[in-house]
């Protein structure tokens, strides 16, 4: 039988490679999003990804370091989306469509809101932020629009992005409870949430 070139040799273990890190990493969010940081085993996730523990050290190096893989691929496409948005200068329509962005990802991923309560709950210390481009960049755009008079300047940067935030993750944690009626249209319901709270937040509850 002839011996595959080298290139050819190369590609299947990049591939196979790829195709173990991608397991690990799937079944470690899954472990996560169920249990947390601090309950996750690491025989676990091997188990469910069907390696062994030293391979997953191999890749990851550590249980932290695997936990912040989890968190940053879980959010690169849409940190990605949202900085490509940020052009220009801000203006109102720009921050509602950030609000929008950040809202209907939140929808279509249910695993990030739950795996975030247990990054709440459990990082009691300042941690490497899963997103960390995006975080600065969205503070840099509260500070020019203060700088502009869009946004008030009295307000700290940080506040203002954690209340936008906040206000978009805080419904998928808790909306059961404020549901109108068990037979709404969920998608309706989240719709009208989420162009409630862009009123609110720019202009506030007080009748114009």
């Amino acid at each position: 039988m002839p011996i595959p070139p080298v290139d050819v040799l190369a590609s299947t273990r990049r591939c196979d490679s790829e195709t173990t890190r991608s397991a690990i990493l799937n079944a470690a969010e899954s472990v996560f999003v169920e249990r947390g940081f601090a309950a996750t085993a690491m025989t676990e996730i091997a188990s469910r990804a069907g390696v062994t523990k030293s391979l997953i050290h191999h890749h990851f190096g550590s249980k932290d370091a695997l936990w912040q893989e989890v968190k940053h691929r879980r959010l690169q496409d849409y940190a990605e989306m949202q900085l490509r948005n940020m052009s220009g200068d801000p203006d109102l329509d720009q921050f509602a469509d950030s609000i929008r962005r950040h809202f209907h990802f939140l929808q279509d991923n249910p695993e990030w809101v739950r795996l975030s309560s247990w990054i709440n709950m459990e990082e009691q210390r300042p941690s490497e932020a899963a997103a960390p481009e995006l975080m600065g960049a969205g503070l840099e755009r509260v500070r020019e629009a203060q700088r502009s008079g869009f946004l008030r300047s009295d307000l700290d940067p940080e506040n203002v992005l954690a209340a936008f935030l906040a206000m978009c993750s805080q419904w998928f944690l808790t909306r059961q409870s404020y549901e109108h009626s068990q037979d709404a249209d969920p998608k309706a319901t989240d719709e009208r949430y989420l162009e409630d709270i862009i009123k609110i937040f720019f202009e506030g509850i007080r009748p114009r």
